[in-house]
């Protein structure tokens, strides 16, 4: 009896499935490597805690300040000064100008609304971008602390498909994030204003924009703790650096370039650039109006530091991918 076994076409099909299928499958089993560890509900729940306590401090700011500006209306504006004689140490004309647009605009019942909605209903933000780019890390150096790495890159030798998958996974686990943090803040802070007989409705240009933009910030930090990983495989590392990174970036670009501008560039116009410090780009395109770091110093729109930080995005999953597809896995 003869067999005849077929080879070549009946194979092809198959295998193209198979390839086509891949990116999926790969990203499944990034997904079920994270939800089978402690890491994903750990910092969920911690993240509850501190959106929780966030979302109480911003309460208790927006009240307060429209409170100051609902009395605030009623008693007659300070004079700034405009009762000192000249040249006995009394604010200029331009001086008394600026401090009497920002006194009207403190007491700006709409604006402290739209700022007050932006900054509830993205209660705790912080330490949320603080645990994406730790959990961004940990789904590459989880790989090399339980010595998976080397299985991983032995079924899937297409290097660029694997992290590509989990920068999928680091985005989708961001958003989902975000997605449980947003509808706490949205629940809550509609609830006060509701109570407190405010109309702040979600359709606000800035107010939606502030809540669009802090997904942005979810998801690229998500993929700069991604690319740390790959350049750090040391777990604890890699965590401990991107924890830093992000949260001494806000105060030391803002020591550093307070001292730029007293010292060395003594203009206004230095303010413009603290956007390329990652944790201040984060802060500026969530924030419904222009930050203000010092008296009449204000910093860029909002828009460039959704730019810069989507850049930094991209520079991370670029320099990941390439590293990884040269770098010796073992």
């Amino acid at each position: 009896m003869t067999t005849v076994t077929e080879h070549g076409p009946t194979a092809a099909p198959a295998q193209v499935r198979a390839t086509g299928g891949a990116p999926s499958r790969l990203i499944k089993a990034e997904m079920l490597k994270i939800w089978t560890t402690n890491s994903w509900w750990i910092f969920g729940i911690i993240m509850l805690v501190t959106t929780g306590l966030a979302l109480l401090i911003n309460i208790f700011q927006a009240d307060a300040e429209l409170g100051y500006a609902e009395e605030a209306k009623l008693q007659p504006p300070p004079d700034f000064g405009k009762n000192i004689p000249p040249g006995e140490g009394g604010p200029s004309a331009e001086e008394i100008k600026a401090m009497e647009e920002q006194y009207r605009a403190s007491i700006d019942i709409g604006r402290i609304l739209v700022r007050s909605a932006a900054n509830v209903y993205t209660s705790g933000q912080f330490f949320g971008l603080l645990f994406m780019v730790i959990l961004g890390a940990l789904i590459v150096t989880n790989e090399f602390f339980h010595q998976t790495a080397t299985t991983t890159f032995l079924t899937t030798p297409h290097r660029t498909r694997v992290i590509v998958s989990k920068l999928a996974a680091a985005v989708m686990i961001a958003a989902a994030f975000w997605a449980v943090v947003t509808v706490i803040d949205l629940a809550v802070g509609s609830a006060y204003f509701g109570f407190s007989d405010y109309s702040v409705p979600l359709t606000d240009w800035p107010v939606l924009r502030s809540v669009l933009m802090n997904l942005l910030a979810f998801v690229i930090w998500a993929v700069l703790g991604v690319g740390l990983g790959v350049l750090i495989r040391s777990q604890l590392g890699a965590t401990l650096t991107g924890a830093a990174f992000y949260m001494l970036s806000y105060p030391v670009a803002f020591l550093l370039f307070s001292l730029i501008r007293q010292f060395i560039i003594k203009e206004d116009w230095i303010w413009s650039y603290i956007v390329v410090i990652p944790g201040v780009a984060s802060q500026i395109m969530i924030s419904p109006e222009r930050l203000q770091f010092s008296f009449n110093e204000y910093g860029p729109d909002w828009w460039v530091g959704a730019l810069v930080l989507v850049g930094y995005g991209i520079v991370a999953g670029i320099v990941g991918t390439l590293i990884t597809r040269k770098r010796d896995i073992s």
